[in-house]
């Protein structure tokens, strides 16, 4: 299992912690704790491509934690993301 800290700040990022998103890979699985914005620029950083993503998990709606999922779904939308089994 490995763990990347994508973002760990709160409500305000920092210039050094971005908005709260945890990827763990695992197996065959990559799941995305929390999307908040900015999601998909730490991703880039860590070299985490977003069809590695097979589960999204939120700890819940605050803002924070989710504002980062439409702009995902878009990224998956304009490249041809299909999930293979």
């Amino acid at each position: 299992m490995i763990i990347h800290f994508l973002g760990t700040s709160c409500m305000v990022p920092t210039k050094e912690r971005n908005h709260q998103s945890i990827f763990i890979s695992h197996e065959k699985e990559g799941i995305l704790v929390d999307c908040g914005e900015g999601t998909q620029r730490q991703l880039k950083l860590a070299n985490i491509k977003p069809g590695k993503i097979t589960k999204i998990l939120i700890s819940h709606w605050h803002g924070d934690h989710v504002l980062g999922l439409p702009g995902f779904f878009q990224t998956l939308n304009n490249s041809e993301f299909e999930k293979k089994n």
